[in-house]
């Protein structure tokens, strides 16, 4: 998938494209038997696949990397629920930084090299009706994310540009995204930058971009470079 020219070196993406009428068991070999038991959990078939697609491409991906078997690849959450690499209770970050998001039929996976970069978010959204009311823009927005939002001719499409910035931001530094959306404020660049005003210390050096996305869809990519 082709990068904005603002990326550091050392990023590379992938996006999926997901079949949600596939076989959700045809991931089985990839995974854990507390993934599958995860995705059994799963309500909806969609939801299903898209988690079981979406971590058997993420345990491929990193697979290739350690030299080892995509269901042996050593996955952990952080206490905020962050996937990441360890292993026999060694961190293992300095391997390879990545993150993960997933909507509607596509996936978006980002990969990163640790010698160069520190932190890693993505985020891609489905452009629905989520962010038309009212109440959400009062619990999400800032004020002057807001104030631009009243001014734009195409009021979802503004809003998912801001809404995707804020996601991947708050993801790269790991922080809980329900609490802190008010905290990052998001306003879109003409080259494709996201300029970020954000009252969190945990903030100080995030870059992000907009993404190359599909039709019906937003995509943004956060990042602190290495110094």
């Amino acid at each position: 998938m082709p990068l904005p020219d603002v990326l550091p070196p050392g990023i590379s993406l992938h996006r999926l494209e997901l079949d949600l009428q596939a076989d959700f068991r045809a991931a089985w070999p990839d995974l854990t038997p507390a993934e599958r038991e995860r995705a059994g959990r799963y309500r909806l078939d969609a939801d299903r696949i898209r988690f079981t697609q979406t971590r058997a491409t993420v345990r491929r991906l990193l697979a290739e990397r350690l030299g080892c078997a995509p269901a042996d690849v050593p996955l952990v959450q952080t206490p905020s629920g962050k996937p990441c690499l360890a292993f026999d209770g060694n961190d293992l970050a300095g391997v390879l930084l990545f993150n993960v998001s997933h909507a509607g039929h596509h996936a978006l996976i980002a990969l990163a090299d640790p010698a160069r970069v520190a932190q890693l978010g993505v985020d891609i959204e489905e452009e629905g009706d989520g962010l038309d009311s009212d109440g959400v823009l009062e619990l999400a927005f800032t004020a002057r994310e807001r104030e631009a939002l009243r001014h734009c001719a195409d009021h979802r499409r503004a809003a998912f540009a801001r809404w995707v910035g804020k996601e991947a931001v708050l993801k790269a530094v790991g922080t809980g995204i329900a609490d802190d959306l008010r905290a990052v404020g998001i306003r879109p660049c003409a080259d494709g930058r996201l300029e970020i005003d954000a009252s969190l210390p945990a903030c100080r050096g995030i870059e992000a971009v907009a993404l190359p996305a599909p039709h019906g869809y937003a995509a943004a990519l956060a990042w602190r470079s290495k110094d």
